[in-house]
């Protein structure tokens, strides 16, 4: 069991923002100590870093609590809308990559030349 403290400390997430996601349904119910306070298990955690993940993806809150209920009370192949909204998610990430791998490459090449634009005489 861990503390609100520790849980943000192994999240990542800040306390405010646990505090938020558990009002906001995207945590499973929290146990409470006799005190009030929270207590989290290992399996909140890796809720957490879960939510974080699928943040990162670009997943609205409103998407994440769909798929959190849907893969907390069932088998996520006996919905594959939300398999195919993955690997869409997936697809999209992977071009956003490409992208900025494009960006990158053409920053590495005017480091290297030593001049941002040509001038012209």
């Amino acid at each position: 069991m861990y503390t609100i403290k520790q849980a943000s400390t192994l999240s990542g997430l800040s306390i405010d923002t646990i505090r938020f996601y558990e009002k906001a349904g995207l945590l499973s119910a929290i146990n409470r100590l006799p005190n009030g306070h929270r207590s989290f298990l290992p399996t909140d955690i890796e809720r957490m870093k879960l939510i974080i993940c699928m943040k990162k993806a670009g997943l609205t809150l409103e998407e994440l609590k769909s798929y959190l209920d849907i893969a907390e009370t069932s088998n996520m192949h006996e919905h594959p809308e939300l398999i195919t909204g993955m690997v869409q998610h997936k697809e999209k990430l992977k071009n956003q990559m490409a992208q900025l791998q494009i960006v990158l490459d053409f920053i590495d090449q005017k480091i290297s030349e030593g001049s941002w634009l040509e001038r012209k005489a």
